[in-house]
């Protein structure tokens, strides 16, 4: 697609506009020019150094690393009570790897053997690690990566002779950053009220930088490619994370456009707590929060979510450079209820693979981890990280009730299990006069197939059951998620799927069993209508998502909900359910 003028002053007619797109990693609205920030370890310095300068070139590495380490932990001291307690880790992240002799030996050993500067080696240590992952599908290893680059990118800017990548700009005006990948260095060393908005080449949703960005505030959008070849720094864009695209040099009619809804969204709440989910014919709609860490706990009082129906756990154990201590967990956790406000809260256990390496536990490869050693399953296998969690959670709610939900349940001795150590720990913690929870309420994801095609088996061991749409569908095509390769056989429309999950809402209500939906499809706008037709009422969707699901829902009544679902399951192929929502869409 060809591209308009570069200067922001010129119309652009609209044919010759150039949109691109990316995922949402916090929605908003930014206008303004771009600065790049990145981009230092994609731009290699030819040429080597001589020997009798080695010793100097090494000497110039430790400097930067010292001035690293201060600066990681004057931001800590500084940002201390601005951010939750995972941002704070994340630092800490930063400040271990800056410490870690491995890491450190192989630069000084590229230096040093091959006779390279230390961006250099920087740079090829880092694309080294990059290049082992980048066939690697989990995001937890990728984000490990992403650690590692920051870390190198910040060590390069700590080289006196090396100029910051912003191509002339100085950075005093407000401007939209273009990142090569989404890069906690880059987010912690930004001035707040510069930086308009935020757009990555790469860089998880879900990743490090991303929490950190959804935390700020600040508009972004992950996963653009090309930008570098279809932009330069001072060119002027529309970023709509919101939507998931970016305008570059739009012309003045989509620019005036965009700068009333900017006006519009800063005169609105960032969160908007309208009261209980209804529909048009006054059916309530229970509306949850689906969190990670305590900003998004937050978020979701904030918007007024009656519930955190499901809070990932995983993020202590992978920001740690040690494993997280069973009172390092209560205090977590204790905190997450207290800034839930009385809320439920719905701890989710953790949800690890085998090829995930957590401090103490290195990864180990398994053919398809997907349908090896996850979940559940990978908790039984470290039966000490296991309890330790569990003890934890019962600590977590003295005299009071106190739910978890199990990830990746296959059958029902998975749940006879946990409730069987949920009791052995109980009384441990008893006989030592530890106080604990009085009971405990014990939930099943379903995400594998045979657990949905017959839910009776667990549905009779569980308390209640949640949904994960993402993982079922995954399991269900056979199509990894987050290979881009099989995308489209992840997303699609199936008849099968539609109608496991009208088999599934029938059977939770035949045997009384409260059931949520969760994942990124539980906030699909297409999807939505078909959800409540077939018999969900209750949602579990992250709080940045939860006003688009207000939105989406208001306008249906019940009754016109169910006639949709019906239509849906009688379709035959993917493209005549696809059509048959497309024409219900409002």
């Amino acid at each position: 697609m060809m591209c308009g003028p570069k200067s922001a002053t010129v119309p652009v007619p609209p044919s010759l506009a150039s949109v691109l797109q990316g995922t949402t990693v916090h929605p908003g609205v930014a206008v303004g020019p771009i600065r790049f920030s990145g981009y230092e370890l994609e731009e290699p310095r030819k040429g080597r150094i001589a020997a009798q300068h080695v010793e100097a070139e090494i000497a110039r590495f430790q400097a930067a690393v010292e001035r690293s380490r201060t600066q990681v932990s004057e931001l800590g001291d500084r940002l201390e009570g601005g951010l939750g307690d995972e941002e704070r880790r994340i630092l800490g992240v930063h400040g271990a790897y800056l410490e870690d002799p491995v890491f450190l030996a192989d630069v000084e050993k590229r230096i040093r053997n091959d006779q390279l500067p230390l961006e250099g080696a920087l740079r090829r240590v880092v694309q080294d690690f990059d290049r082992i992952f980048e066939l690697v599908e989990d995001e937890t290893l990728k984000e490990k990566a992403l650690d590692l680059r920051d870390v190198a990118l910040r060590v390069i800017r700590n080289v006196e002779e090396v100029d910051d990548d912003t191509e002339g700009q100085d950075g005093s005006e407000p401007c939209i950053l273009v990142l090569r990948k989404l890069s906690v260095t880059d987010l912690f060393r930004l001035e707040r009220d510069k930086v308009l908005g935020i757009v990555a080449e790469e860089g998880g949703a879900h990743s490090h930088a991303g929490i950190l960005a959804r935390s700020l505030q600040i508009p972004t959008l992950t996963g653009v490619s090309g930008l570098r070849d279809k932009l330069t720094s001072g060119d002027f864009v529309i970023l709509d994370s919101t939507t998931g695209v970016v305008h570059l040099r739009p012309n003045d009619v989509l620019r005036r456009e965009y700068e009333v809804k900017l006006v519009e969204s800063r005169e609105a709440a960032p969160f908007e707590d309208t009261g209980p989910l209804t529909l048009a014919d006054g059916k309530e709609v229970h509306l949850c929060g689906t969190c990670g860490n305590l900003g998004e706990v937050a978020q979701s009082v904030d918007a007024g979510l009656e519930a955190i129906g499901v809070y990932r756990t995983e993020l202590l154990y992978l920001a740690e450079r040690s494993l997280p201590t069973e009172d390092l967990l209560l205090h977590h956790y204790t905190e997450v209820l207290q800034r839930a406000e009385g809320r439920q809260v719905v701890f989710r256990l953790l949800d690890l693979t085998a090829e995930i390496g957590i401090a103490g536990l290195p990864p180990r490869k398994e053919p398809n981890p997907a349908l090896g050693l996850r979940g559940l399953r990978w908790l039984f296998s470290h039966p000490a990280l296991f309890r330790e969690q569990l003890r934890a959670l019962l600590r977590v709610a003295p005299g009071g009730l106190v739910e978890l939900v199990v990830p990746f349940v296959s059958n029902v001795q998975d749940l006879v299990r946990v409730r069987s150590a949920l009791r052995e720990e109980r009384a441990g913690l008893l006989k030592a006069a530890v106080p604990c929870a009085g009971s405990t309420r014990v939930g099943a994801v379903i995400e594998v197939p045979a657990v949905a095609f017959h839910l009776a088996g667990v549905a009779r061991e569980a308390d209640f059951l949640v949904v994960s749409l993402d993982g079922l569908m995954q399991h269900l095509m056979c199509a990894d998620r987050d290979n881009l390769a099989v995308e489209e056989y992840a997303r699609l429309y199936h008849p099968s799927m539609f109608r496991l999950l009208a088999q599934m809402a029938r059977d939770a209500r035949g045997l009384g069993k409260e059931i949520t939906l969760f994942g990124e499809a539980a906030h699909d706008p297409l999807r939505l209508p078909f959800y409540l037709g077939a018999g969900y009422d209750r949602l579990s969707v992250p709080p940045v998502r939860s006003g688009g699901v207000r939105r989406v829902l208001a306008g249906w009544r019940q009754v016109d909900a169910e006639a949709l679902a019906t239509r849906v399951l009688a379709a035959g192929t993917s493209l005549a359910c696809q059509k048959v929502l497309l024409e219900a869409e409002r």
